[in-house]
């Protein structure tokens, strides 16, 4: 019961973040208001992600398209398969 509840949560958690990741980029392709609160709080959050993933890239995967919400979303997934072993191994 616990480990579904976990494996759940865990799932979610992956979901919206790829979700709003996808929504960052589909924003970067039309004009908005970056003061909205809604907007800036996607560009937060996302950006925890982003961000070293755009350190880690070389300059060349970043101009002219950046690859890092790509490289975010694998890492993701990484992270989720990871812990998803973990859950297994300790519940």
């Amino acid at each position: 019961m616990i480990t579904s509840l976990l494996l759940l949560f865990l799932r979610t958690c992956v979901s919206v973040m790829n979700m709003l990741i996808l929504v960052r980029c589909f924003l970067s392709f039309i004009p908005h208001n970056p003061y909205n609160s809604i907007l800036r709080y996607v560009y937060e959050i996302t950006e925890l992600v982003m961000e070293p993933c755009r350190r880690i890239l070389p300059d060349a995967l970043k101009y002219p398209l950046d690859l890092s919400p790509i490289v975010a979303m694998l890492l993701i997934d990484v992270v989720y398969n990871v812990l998803v072993r973990i859950v297994y191994i300790i519940l």
